[in-house]
């Protein structure tokens, strides 16, 4: 069952996180209002329809002028869906939180990355901390669901994780939504760095997610910013057709198998191997 569908409205970001793939990836773009519209229309033929819907992937989805109206277009056509966004807050305004406060059933996740100026902007060459944090209050302040983020790369010391965990965990509003919460370092497949090899191996995301790059190709997950390995083309199949096709259905029996690690791409991902 499609339990997550995740499209890439755009790729372009104006991070350079140590921690992420997007210098691998040599062409960026911004998906279109007719491929968007209808991929939200196929969404709605699936039965059921996905349990959660993320309008990103790799990029920073406030780089696109139109997110908002995005969002509330995806709420319109799949009124029972969970809407989740993560950000790394750079490019927030009060008039943006202001139209995400009208979508109801919207989580937003907003990668601080740290509890100060100097961790956030070694991870992320972000030099906005303060913006963010204002954001961030402001967020909470009209009582947004939200989750705020730190990646545990190698570089985060235990006293900057212990400082990230006592500054977010700080609600600054009696019906406060906030959570903070630490991500695990994972390697984009490999993109980033080798891990051990694993020889067992299952992965929800293999077989209950579908990605869409913002061209239209269904790539192999969150992990695959390159598209290394494609199932479909939504510009010229349905959600349906992707989603059942032999090979996504092989890296899903594979995955239920406890047998991902066979898979090309997976093989040498880190993210949820036992």
């Amino acid at each position: 069952m499609l339990e997550v569908l995740q499209v890439e409205t755009t790729n372009y970001c104006n991070a350079r996180c140590i921690f992420c793939a997007y210098d691998r990836i040599e062409k960026h773009g911004t998906m279109s209002d007719k491929l968007y519209t209808r991929i939200l229309r196929d969404a709605t033929k699936l039965d059921p329809p996905p349990k959660t819907f993320i309008p990103m992937l790799t990029g920073e989805p406030f780089l696109d002028p139109h997110m908002v109206e995005r969002i509330k277009e995806a709420r319109k056509v799949l009124p029972h869906t969970e809407i989740h966004l993560y950000t790394n807050g750079s490019k927030l305004t009060e008039q943006i939180i202001r139209g995400l406060a009208e979508v109801p059933n919207f989580h937003l996740n907003i990668s601080a990355n740290g509890a100060s100026v100097e961790t956030r902007k070694r991870l992320t060459g972000l030099g906005d901390y303060e913006h963010v944090a204002k954001m961030l209050d402001y967020i909470d302040s009209l009582c947004i669901s939200h989750s705020v983020s730190l990646v545990q790369h190698p570089s985060i010391t235990k006293e900057e994780e212990k400082a990230f965990n006592r500054r977010w965990g700080k609600a600054t509003s009696p019906s406060s939504c906030r959570t903070p919460y630490v991500f695990q370092h994972l390697n984009f497949a490999g993109l980033k760095y080798e891990k051990d090899k694993v020889h067992f191996t299952r992965c929800i995301h293999a077989t209950s997610h579908m990605t869409v790059l913002w061209d239209g190709r269904v790539n192999l997950c969150c992990m695959d910013p390159l598209g290394r390995k494609i199932f479909g083309d939504l510009n010229h199949q349905t959600v349906s057709e992707v989603w059942f096709s032999e090979e996504r259905r092989r890296y899903d029996r594979l995955h239920e198998e406890g047998r991902g690690a066979e898979c090309e791409v997976c093989c040498d991902c880190n993210i949820v191997c036992f």
